[in-house]
């Protein structure tokens, strides 16, 4: 499984200043080129240490394993960050 896109990502205005949180349309692509759209709900946390820890839940339930998808997810949502795409 990999992810193409993420779209329609909108940033939710929340008070912490360490914490940003997302919604948008993750664009997943299994291995028998079926592509699928799932909405997703992310938000990326910066920990005391420097760190940044990145949680990925899904709204509605995916065809495929959840576990798997939610990794290369998460791969993908650290590469948009550090790309400057999230801000």
């Amino acid at each position: 499984m990999r992810v193409i896109s993420i779209k329609n990502i909108i940033r939710k205005d929340i008070p912490l200043h360490y914490r940003e949180e997302f919604s948008g349309l993750a664009v997943l692509n299994d291995m028998r080129s079926i592509e699928s759209e799932s909405k997703i709900e992310f938000s990326l946390e910066r920990t005391a240490f420097g760190t940044k820890q990145i949680e990925v839940k899904f709204t509605k339930a995916p065809d495929y394993p959840v576990i798997p998808a939610i990794r290369t997810i998460k791969e993908f949502i650290l590469t948009m960050e550090k790309e400057g795409k999230l801000h």
